[in-house]
Parts: structure tokens; C-alpha cells; sequence
């Protein structure tokens, strides 16, 4: 059953704790379009992933919800209204919007604001890392979107250069996942809260054991979910992006965010 709480406005879905396969081990099949059974070698190796249980807003945050905190000088986005994600966002941002509502909440901030590092230990909102990322979008399926493989089942999830006509459109009109979550595939790239090696670009993920959080002094942070112009094989549950993070060099037309919660 999904579960919703709404803190400062914000729609949040309960994310059950779990376990799950993350990452794709491609196989040719022609039963599966080559837009989206694509070989990316940074999906692999597939590897298991704890989840604790968390919160995660069920849309991406809205120009509304942005500018209620950051004020409406701050919404930079290209395409306007409301109900629309907002976008032209950098890392810095978002960590800086979700310190200020944790403030407005009670909350402890996540993030240290000299450095843009991640206090784990706080209970205020923060990006969800990676792992957390895809295990939601997935919700227990383990097709390429939640709704299937196909691109006619990625219509039904989210807006993408096939049906987007060009431009971002308002949040939630999609068919949500089994907990809950819009969007997750399309409208809007949304950043998560890891750094990307440096040494490993384009090339697998980090070995266990490795530091995934943000790291203020790398160049590149790893983002999910595609976009209004991308192709069907960016937008699925498994695949990885990156860009510049530099505080706040990096705004784009296509960057948005989503943002999560410790449940503990």
C-alpha cells in the first residue's frame, strides 16, 4: 500500500527498506528495442544494495515549492509555471534549498555549508544517493521502467523526446510506481547526492567499500532518471549520467531535483 506524508508543503512517499540488484548485465535480445537494450559499462558489475527505509517526494520539487523557500528571484528555470519542475539547478542549489526547508522545519540540515558535505547523522531533507535512487524507481520491478520495457510502456511513466513535445510538463500526470513515485523516468534529469570517480568514468561502479557520498572538490556528480529531450534508453531504471557540479556553474534547462528524508 502507498503510504504519503506531506512535510512543508511536500508530498513524500514511504520508501520500504529492502535489497535489490543494482545495475544492468546486458544481453543481446531481439525481443527488446536497441533504443533502450543498450550496452552502458558503467551499469555494471550488478551487485546487490541495502536500502534502509526512507522518505522520497513522490514528484520532482515544482517552481512552486522552490520559490515558497529560496524566493521567486531564485527560480531560473527555463520553462515557467508553478506546477512545472524547476530546473537551470546545480548541486548547490539543491543542497542550499533543502538546508533552508529543513530550517523552516525544525530539522537539523544535512548539508555542512562550507564544504557541501553530507552529515549523515542529521534528520533534514538531502538529495537520495544512488543506490536509494534507483532501488525506489525500480519498486520492486525489474524491467527497464516500472511500467515495462517497451516504448509504449515508457510513455505511460514519464515524458521523454517522444512525447514531451519539447518542454518540460507539470508534475504527477504519469502513471505512478508501486510506492508511489512520478516522473521517475523523464521530464526532468534529477541529481543524486554521489560524486562520480573521477577514475572510473564511463567505466563501472565504485568497488564496495568505496566513499559514494558527494565530494564538494569533484567535477562531475552523477544524476538519474533522463530527461523532456531524451532518448528511451537514458530514461531507464538503471541508467547513470553525470555533470559538472561545480557550486553553481552547472544550470541547465534539463537539471532538477528530488529530494529525500532519513526515516532514523
Amino acid at each position: 500500500m502507498v503510504q504519503y506524508e506531506t512535510l512543508q508543503g511536500i508530498r513524500f512517499a514511504a520508501i520500504p527498506a529492502g535489497k535489490y540488484m543494482m545495475g544492468h548485465d546486458y544481453h543481446p535480445d531481439p525481443s527488446l528495442p536497441d533504443t533502450i537494450n543498450v550496452y552502458y559499462a558503467d551499469e555494471q558489475p550488478v551487485h546487490e544494495e541495502q536500502v534502509k527505509d526512507f522518505l522520497l517526494g513522490a514528484t520532482q520539487i515544482t517552481q512552486r515549492q522552490y520559490t515558497e523557500i529560496m524566493g521567486t528571484d531564485a527560480n531560473l528555470s527555463t520553462f515557467r509555471g508553478d506546477d512545472l519542475p524547476v530546473t537551470n539547478l546545480g548541486p548547490a542549489h539543491i543542497r542550499e534549498f533543502c538546508n533552508k526547508l529543513s530550517e523552516k522545519a525544525g530539522l537539523n540540515p544535512c548539508y555542512v555549508q562550507k564544504s557541501g558535505g553530507l552529515d549523515p547523522t542529521k534528520n533534514g531533507f538531502r538529495m537520495p544517493t544512488e543506490a536509494e535512487w534507483e532501488y525506489a524507481c525500480r519498486a520492486g520491478s525489474d524491467t527497464f521502467f516500472h511500467t515495462g520495457n517497451t516504448e509504449a510502456d515508457l510513455d505511460k511513466a514519464g515524458w521523454y523526446r517522444g512525447n514531451s513535445g519539447g518542454k518540460t510538463h507539470p508534475v504527477g500526470q504519469k502513471e505512478a510506481n508501486a510506492w508511489g513515485l512520478f516522473d521517475m523516468h523523464g521530464n526532468v534529469f534529477e541529481f543524486v547526492g554521489d560524486d562520480w570517480n573521477p577514475n572510473m568514468a564511463y567505466s563501472k561502479y565504485l568497488p564496495k567499500g568505496a566513499n559514494p557520498d558527494f565530494s564538494y572538490y569533484h567535477t562531475l556528480n552523477i544524476s538519474r532518471g533522463g530527461g523532456w529531450f531524451s532518448d528511451p534508453s537514458v530514461c531507464r531504471s538503471m541508467t547513470r549520467s553525470c555533470f559538472c557540479n561545480w557550486d553553481y556553474i552547472h544550470q541547465s534547462y534539463y537539471m532538477g531535483c528530488r529530494i529525500a528524508k532519513n526515516l532514523s
